[in-house]
């Protein structure tokens, strides 16, 4: 099927009243569109009715980038646009697994000792294991760095990459999603007063509002952790300007006890304070799939010991998905 990004007419939709998710200036609901003569499952983004110019300029500029980039199979792909009765309507791409961070999350199963995935241990000696791979945690990674990779070929710059924002097809082909917040000449400085989601952003954005593509692929090191740990929270329990003083003074996330040194040695390059140090994300994506092909699980998931996944916070996110956010 042919990704088209066209204009739609109101017969080519058809809305459900499945409510998918609801942000500052609309809401999603699932539906289908037709394209090509074929009718095909799409999330459906609107305008709501009443929307101030600053919203209805921000739904606009979304449509734009998401043009501008075109099509890539990392990302979530713009399917047409719809203009009826006075309200505006954004048809994309259908990821049918939902959000990484479910994902990861609901793979962790309970089971037997001699089943062993390294987890916690309950009362009754279970442990916690994953129904997901290291090979297809590998791949999850490597297809986000692919579609971010595409963005930053675009000179988009993301500001909000992580688990929850990567959308997850029924064959567990990841896609970037949420893109297009800014664009131009690789770089952003935020003037206004917007909550920023401090456990993923990068130390230059928390201090000086500077956002570029080497700010995403800070965002990127962290995503790479919520992997391993299968949607743990990062900083959990850690308040946000605690947080800022400590990754001042040199403080990262720690090694996951089921992570091999060479995967964790790539979250460190990809935290370095200095953004020129940092890889880029082609750079992750050679690394990534070199260890995919050298089949060295670098996600044990075979040793028996002590581990524990980190802890998943049961309110870390509002609405709009933001993850326990603050105003700078």
């Amino acid at each position: 099927m042919a990704i088209t990004n066209r204009n739609l007419t109101w017969d080519d939709i058809s809305l459900t009243s499945k409510l998918l998710g609801a942000g500052h200036f609309g809401e999603v609901r699932k539906g289908t569109v037709i394209v090509d003569g074929e009718r095909i499952p799409s999330a459906i983004k609107i305008l709501k009715h009443g929307a101030d110019d600053a919203s209805t300029q921000d739904f606009q500029q979304e449509v734009d980038i998401m043009r501008h980039v075109g099509y890539h199979p990392n990302i979530i792909n713009l399917l047409g646009v719809c203009i009826y009765q006075g309200q505006q309507y954004m048809a994309l791409e259908m990821a049918a697994n939902g959000d990484l961070l479910n994902v990861l999350r609901n793979s962790r199963v309970q089971k037997g000792r001699e089943q062993a995935y390294p987890g916690n241990r309950s009362d009754s000696g279970a442990l916690t294991v994953s129904t997901l791979s290291p090979v297809q945690l590998l791949r999850i990674a490597c297809d986000v760095a692919t579609g971010m990779a595409h963005l930053s070929s675009k000179e988009v710059i993301h500001r909000d990459l992580a688990a929850r924002n990567v959308l997850l097809t029924d064959s567990l082909i990841a896609k970037v999603a949420d893109f297009g917040l800014s664009r131009g000449d690789g770089i952003y400085e935020q003037t206004s007063k917007r909550a920023i989601p401090f456990r993923s952003t990068a130390i230059e954005a928390l201090t000086l509002r500077i956002y570029t593509t080497q700010s995403d692929v800070w965002s990127f090191g962290i995503l790479l952790w919520e992997i391993v740990t299968l949607g743990g929270t990062p900083y959990s329990g850690m308040k946000s300007r605690l947080l800022l003083r400590r990754l001042r003074e040199g403080y990262r996330l720690p090694k996951p006890r089921n992570c091999e040194a060479d995967l964790y040695q790539v979250m460190l390059l990809c935290w370095r304070t200095c953004p020129e140090d940092r890889p880029t994300f082609t750079d992750l994506v050679k690394q990534l799939d070199s260890m995919i092909d050298d089949k060295h699980s670098y996600v044990d998931i075979d040793k028996d010991d002590d581990f524990e996944y980190e802890v998943v916070d049961s309110d870390d996110s509002d609405n709009d998905g933001i993850n326990d956010a603050f105003m700078v």
